[in-house]
């Protein structure tokens, strides 16, 4: 295999930590990831997680599934709950078939009990998806009616974390109006795509709805480039970085 081929192969669009392709760097910055939001778990009962970037093509639906998958084999009970009605691509991803009833079937049912048709149990990864199902015409004011906190209440009282998929925050207010049921929110960023001011308005937006930013995941992230010559030297690396403690790029 050429190394166009398998640069191909490892997209950052394609890569999970399952594939007999994931590099050991790789998987690892996973598991980093899923130590820190263990801690917090058991600190401040963080279990309900959003996930959200600046703008598209950061990665952010990446990153969800993978944490997801990362905290399926710890043993613990994970739901994948696609909330981007836009541009939604967790079913893609996972090859889920559109016509399967999702997020928005519970929703416009008006009936929680609606739920359990909507779950998907992926065997091999170990992960319980809830796919977004028909996208709607008005995702914001959909996400935004009653029936959504009855439906992640449920999921919370079900599995030990809830990874939720949102749209871009500095994009549209999905993110921002879902905080709402959420213990705390991921950023996503990518070097090359994610400006110091998208990344500062993102902050902004999350804050102005009392968010609770957990911190900032930099995805896609070249250690090489840098110099660097650890174990987490690699292109797809992951990095997780307390907003709390480091406000340099404020």
């Amino acid at each position: 295999m050429s190394a166009k081929d398998k640069k191909s192969r490892t997209s950052h669009r394609e890569l999970f930590v399952v594939s007999k392709d994931a590099p050991f760097q790789f998987v690892e910055a996973y598991k980093s990831l899923r130590t820190n939001l263990e801690f917090l778990s058991a600190t401040s009962n963080c279990k309900t997680i959003l996930i959200t970037s600046s703008v598209p093509d950061e990665g952010k639906s990446n990153v969800a599934i993978n944490l997801a998958i990362t905290l399926a084999a710890s043993n613990k009970r994970v739901v994948l709950v696609d909330c981007d009605m836009r541009k939604s691509a967790i079913s893609r991803y996972l090859r889920i078939p559109r016509n399967h009833a999702g997020l928005t079937s519970v929703i416009t049912a008006r009936d929680v009990s609606k739920l359990p048709d909507a779950l998907l149990r992926l065997k091999d990864s170990g992960i319980t998806v809830l796919p977004v199902g028909t996208i709607p015409p008005n995702p914001a004011e959909l996400l935004s009616t009653p029936i959504v906190e009855q439906i992640f209440t449920a999921l919370q009282q079900t599995y030990d974390y809830v990874i939720v998929d949102t749209p871009p925050v500095s994009v549209v207010t999905d993110a921002a109006v879902l905080s709402r049921v959420s213990d705390g929110v991921l950023l996503v960023v990518r070097p090359g795509v994610t400006t110091i001011q998208g990344a500062q308005l993102s902050k902004k937006n999350l804050e102005a709805v009392d968010a609770h930013i957990l911190g900032v995941v930099m995805n896609g992230y070249n250690a090489k480039k840098t110099g660097r010559k650890d174990g987490y030297s690699y292109a797809y690396s992951y990095g997780y970085y307390d907003t709390k403690q480091d406000n340099s790029n404020e």
